[in-house]
């Protein structure tokens, strides 16, 4: 099966661009000082139009968060996940809100979830958790006086 032009141009410009073992999307890895130019090269010569969803994963054995972007090209019938890679200290993107309109929210939750401040940010407010609320609870290292752990599993 051969890949649209889209997809063609996405490994020219990414030539270590690959899908994943049962995930037929590739995913890219770009640098975290270039995620608003890359980002919007893919908006505007591949024509990814949408993003689909912003989130981020915490790796603390490799002390480093993930903030993964899906985007979807409704023209091509294709999507691209874009991985960067950031530190856990004092983590930091911009903002790439004025370049997908959805990107608004989901910068603010994963911001409140886990500790990434988005530069440039036109509504940094909290979204979900109370004000007061010291940690960000989708660090695997969150704790509160409320939270119930479960014992790990051996």
């Amino acid at each position: 099966m051969t890949e649209t032009p889209v997809l063609e141009r996405l490994r020219a410009r990414y030539p270590d661009a690959a899908a994943r073992p049962g995930d037929p999307v590739l995913h890219v890895v770009i640098p975290a000082e270039s995620v608003r130019q890359n980002l919007q090269f893919l908006r505007d010569a591949l024509q990814f139009d949408q993003l689909t969803f912003l989130t981020a994963i915490d790796r603390p054995a490799e002390s480093r968060l993930e903030v993964v972007y899906r985007l979807f090209s409704y023209q091509a019938r294709a999507a691209v996940m874009v991985r960067v890679m950031l530190p856990r200290d004092g983590a930091r993107l911009d903002t790439v809100s004025d370049l997908y309109r959805t990107a608004e929210w989901h910068e603010r939750e994963t911001a409140e979830m886990f500790g990434i401040l988005f530069v440039d940010h036109p509504d940094p407010r909290k979204l979900l958790l109370p004000d007061d609320l010291e940690g960000h609870p989708l660090r695997k290292d969150f704790t509160h006086p409320n939270l119930i752990r479960l014992p790990e599993v051996p």
